[in-house]
């Protein structure tokens, strides 16, 4: 199979909050992976497809919260868990900057 991506993952767990745009309240997830761009991660419940997220994440090692947006790819149900996979929309440059250097270290050459 071809792979798809553009960009590396990094099987990553760390907590994450994550909101619909209708939501005022952020849900707390565990996220699976993470990559320049974008994010899977366990979610309350399946999200439909083109759903746009508000995120917020910080490193435990590392200063400073991390937001950004995406938009759903899909969900899916893996052994009584559901995931969702979100493409990356938005980013703010020094968000982005941090997040490249944060998983550079995990990357393989």
């Amino acid at each position: 199979m071809e792979e798809k991506r553009k960009f590396p993952r990094a099987d990553l767990v760390f907590r994450i909050e994550y909101r619909t745009l209708k939501e005022e309240q952020p849900r707390a997830g565990m996220t699976r992976d993470l990559s320049l761009g974008g994010v899977s991660l366990e979610t309350e419940g399946p999200l439909d497809k083109g759903t746009p997220l508000s995120l917020t994440f910080s490193f435990p090692e590392l200063e400073g919260t991390i937001h950004a947006t995406g938009r759903v790819v899909r969900s899916w149900d893996e052994e009584g868990k559901i995931f969702t996979a979100l493409r990356f929309t938005a980013v703010h440059q020094d968000d982005l900057a941090i997040l490249k250097s944060h998983l550079e270290q995990f990357y393989e050459d």
